[in-house]
């Protein structure tokens, strides 16, 4: 009986930790959005991938500058955790002057109405 309630106990806590850690995620993810996409669109932040220093340097010059970050270890916390310098830059789908990739460039003459 005593390994039963043991067991139990420990799932309890499992689960307890597991719900803190989505818990955290979802405040940093509200955070990241009531604070930062007033200036920056979602899609800038996520291509990021810093360190946990260099995302603190980042939120505290942001905070300098006005953004109204409430809660800046939650958000230092998501944003080093989601965008870390060890996860791989996401694949852009746009060129390198921000257009969507299709098969006429914008350099191609039928793309203008050209030849």
């Amino acid at each position: 009986m005593k390994y039963l309630s043991g067991v139990a106990v420990l799932s309890l806590m499992l689960a307890a930790g597991i719900a803190a850690d989505d818990s955290g995620a979802t405040n940093g993810a509200r955070e990241e959005t009531r604070a930062c996409v007033q200036c920056h669109s979602l899609r800038l932040i996520h291509s990021q991938r810093l360190s946990k220093a260099t995302w603190t340097k980042e939120v505290d010059k942001m905070i300098r500058w006005g953004a109204p970050v409430h809660d800046r270890e939650t958000l230092i916390d998501y944003l080093s955790e989601q965008y870390s310098d060890a996860k791989p830059a996401p694949e852009d789908s746009r060129s390198a002057d921000g257009t969507k990739n299709s098969s006429m460039a914008p350099h191609d003459s039928r793309a203008r109405g050209g030849n």
